[in-house]
């Protein structure tokens, strides 16, 4: 499991606006697109993060289990790519601070604990620029 935190000038409900526009969150990931059911996010929306390159390509498909505007949201991975994901907004130094908690395996009868080391690894590397992307002051 990993925590990213960062403090933003942004007020509480714009920072919440931005992490809660979940199907734009890969904009700053290579690589990637998000496939989503119509509507807005909530309890049981689903969508699709897809990962290519060329003709290789990997879906980490995922459900939204909690979904409490304007503080909390939390996701569960669905496919082989397994774990969960929390953020949380709460107000901070006049502006917000966002707590982004995450921990990922491989689905795969053996290897979680040596995935999930290495998504313990890499998960701060890839969603670090995502979280950054949310805080700043420019979309």
């Amino acid at each position: 499991m990993f925590t990213l935190t960062r403090e933003s000038p942004l007020p509480p409900t714009e920072l919440w606006s931005r992490v809660a526009a979940l199907a734009e969150h890969t904009e700053t990931v290579p690589l990637t697109t998000t496939l989503a059911d119509a509507g807005e996010p909530g309890v049981g929306w689903r969508f699709t993060v897809r990962t290519a390159l060329g003709p290789l390509r990997f879906d980490d498909t995922m459900v939204v289990e909690a979904w409490d505007a304007p503080h909390r949201w939390r996701i569960r991975k669905t496919s082989r790519l397994a774990g969960w994901a929390q953020v949380d907004v709460t107000p901070y130094a006049g502006g917000s601070r966002l707590t982004w908690t995450e921990e990922l395996w491989l689905g795969v009868p053996g290897l979680r604990r040596v995935t999930r080391a290495v998504g313990d690894l890499l998960g701060p590397l890839v969603f670090g620029r995502v979280v950054d992307r949310l805080v700043s002051e420019r979309p």
